[in-house]
């Protein structure tokens, strides 16, 4: 049942990002991944990992896309002005930025979740 959440998570940040940086700016998506995992929620290893894997897999595929739709006339001189050794490097680059993004953003929209949730009450004397 987590797993099958932690997956639907994934592929909703990736799809819904996807649709947000079609419209708005590129940023648009870290605000995707937030406000999945603010709604959505989970346990503190997957939050991360659902952000970074559906973000990454995004900034990552549209980057191969953009380079083989191009032939690399986009990505070459990007990654020779950047003193990479090849494209690939550029794209895999991208991909971890993106990840890194959609993680950290989780991570927020997690804290979030939990800044909003109701305090458990305490039953018993005071412990303080």
């Amino acid at each position: 049942m987590a797993t099958a959440r932690f997956i639907l998570k994934v592929i909703a940040i990736a799809l819904l990002g996807y649709y947000a940086q079609l419209y708005f700016p590129w940023w648009s998506s870290a605000v995707v991944a937030f406000v999945v995992e603010a709604l959505v929620g989970g346990r503190k290893v997957g939050v991360f990992f659902s952000g970074f894997l559906g973000l990454g897999a995004l900034w990552g595929g549209l980057a191969a896309m953009i380079h083989s739709e191009t032939n690399g006339i986009l990505t070459e001189p990007v990654a020779q002005v950047l003193t990479l050794n090849s494209a690939w490097l550029l794209i895999a680059i991208t991909a971890l930025i993106g990840a890194l993004m959609g993680g950290l953003s989780s991570m927020a929209g997690a804290q979030f979740r939990g800044l909003l949730a109701r305090p458990k009450r305490k039953t018993g004397y005071y412990q303080g």
